[in-house]
């Protein structure tokens, strides 16, 4: 794995891997540990392919909700379709994410912006978090989802905000991020 992360705890009990094209999260499932989990939101430029290896995942897309597990199948999420991650309390989960097109160098470099926010994601505050959505192709959904405000939203505070008041991305382009 030359040029990626080695696995690294992002919470606890919840580790990422960064590989060429591939997402890995794993889900120790301890009584103390946190889920993982992943907020309403979708993509305009991307598909995603979600794959539950271990334990069992809830999927929301749109509007319904199913539990995956290894028996499954691939999970598959078509761009602009609100969607949503979240792990069972106390179930060991092991899941993979790619995406179509599969070439899409943006998600890893999402991911390595997102999770380098000084302080972590939940002490990032929004202006750093929109920044990183602005330049990965995420877009959050509003108790009523309207697309166009959606991305407005993360447009100027992401787009113009952020940089405005001296907010940077750790990494500007996958290139540096490997190095």
């Amino acid at each position: 794995m030359s040029g990626y992360s080695d696995p690294f705890e992002y919470s606890k009990g919840l580790t990422f891997i960064l590989e060429p094209q591939l997402r890995i999260i794993k889900s120790r499932g301890g009584a103390d540990d946190d889920i993982f989990q992943v907020p309403l939101h979708w993509h305009e430029d991307h598909d995603e392919i979600i794959t539950v290896l271990e334990g069992k995942l809830k999927v929301t897309l749109g509007g319904e909700t199913k539990v995956y597990t290894p028996e499954s199948g691939d999970a598959f999420v078509p761009r602009g379709v609100p969607h949503a991650l979240e792990s069972f309390k106390g179930v060991p989960c092991v899941v993979t994410e790619r995406t179509n097109p599969s070439e899409f160098d943006t998600k890893e470099l999402f991911f390595r912006n997102m999770l380098s926010i000084p302080g972590g994601l939940s002490s990032g505050g929004l202006l750093s978090v929109m920044q990183v959505f602005y330049h990965g192709d995420g877009y959050p959904v509003f108790p009523v989802h309207v697309a166009w405000l959606e991305k407005a939203f993360v447009k100027i505070l992401g787009g113009y905000v952020a940089p405005l008041l001296g907010h940077r991305l750790k990494y500007k382009s996958i290139t540096e991020a490997r190095a």
